[in-house]
């Protein structure tokens, strides 16, 4: 087997493990990013996720990169390799001559030369990016690149088993630990927002003598769509109040949703309704 072949051949073996090894999120997330570094030879890695309530990238794992760089501002989104975040890997071959760069001078004094940026993509959705670092020029072929990438989903993988676990312990640790009921039902709406990066999430809870749905908690909704007007449980997709999941995937062409307008003024394209039973009764 040649050098290249098995050095991507380890990489594959390496990331497999860390998929089935740990639900630990920042262990996750760290082994892989020491893997690529340890297995492709390359000076540095790092694992950013994307915050689209700020619309930046933080880092939440590196490999072989210095304090000082990775503390040297803030990564705009919109600003560094921006087509990653479109689905597309980026190569900068030569970082001090990219403007898709936005720190060329902190990265040549880092020892950076080159940059590969691949999407991270769980379920369709891109959750961050995955760049390589080398400490020379180098050009990857197509085949690497395809080979990082499709790595790079795999890992998603591993990165969103650990989150969604990390979520799932920080709600049963409030539920554990507080009697106030607000604060266990803002906790779950934030746990899911954060673990499913969806748009906004919110809890009903059922006026069984008025028949209407009444917030409990809500996040990543605005106070003027949260105002309405009253959500009535025979209007507002009532197969959920009789225990089935609903799902609208076009608020716009669904009869369920009594405030199709107001939904889409909102930025919500699609709604998913789970029922919450207790002792039987939702």
């Amino acid at each position: 087997m040649q050098e290249k072949e098995f050095q991507y051949f380890k990489l594959f073996r390496d990331v497999c493990k860390v998929i089935n090894s740990s639900l630990n999120f920042t262990e996750v997330l760290n082994s892989i990013a020491e893997n690529y570094v340890e297995a492709l030879n390359v000076k540095a890695c790092a694992i950013f996720l994307l915050s689209r309530e700020w619309n930046i990238l933080k880092v939440r794992a590196s490999y072989g990169l210095s304090e000082t760089y990775l503390n040297k501002g803030v990564v705009d989104a919109e600003k560094s390799m921006v087509d990653s975040l479109e689905g597309k890997p980026v190569l900068v071959y030569d970082v001090t001559k990219d403007a898709r760069v936005q720190y060329p001078k902190e990265a040549k004094k880092e020892g950076i030369a080159s940059i590969l940026s691949v999407p991270i993509t769980v379920m369709g959705k891109i959750i961050g990016v995955l760049r390589i670092y080398n400490s020379k020029p180098y050009q990857y072929a197509d085949d690497e690149i395809e080979f990082i990438s499709s790595l790079a989903d795999m890992g998603a993988i591993a990165i969103e088993n650990a989150r969604h676990f990390r979520e799932f312990r920080n709600v049963c640790s409030v539920i554990s630990s507080s009697l106030d009921v607000k604060e266990v039902l803002n906790a779950i709406v934030k746990s899911v927002v954060s673990s499913l990066t969806v748009k906004a999430c919110a809890i009903f809870l059922l006026n069984r003598v008025e028949n209407r749905l009444e917030i409990g908690a809500a996040y990543g909704l605005s106070d003027a769509y949260l105002n309405k007007g009253p959500v009535d449980a025979e209007k507002s997709m009532k197969a959920s109040l009789s225990g089935e999941t609903v799902l609208v995937y076009d608020v716009t062409k669904d009869p369920r949703v009594q405030y199709p307008k107001q939904a889409q003024d909102e930025g919500i394209a699609s709604i998913l309704s789970v029922p919450i039973p207790v002792k039987g009764n939702v």
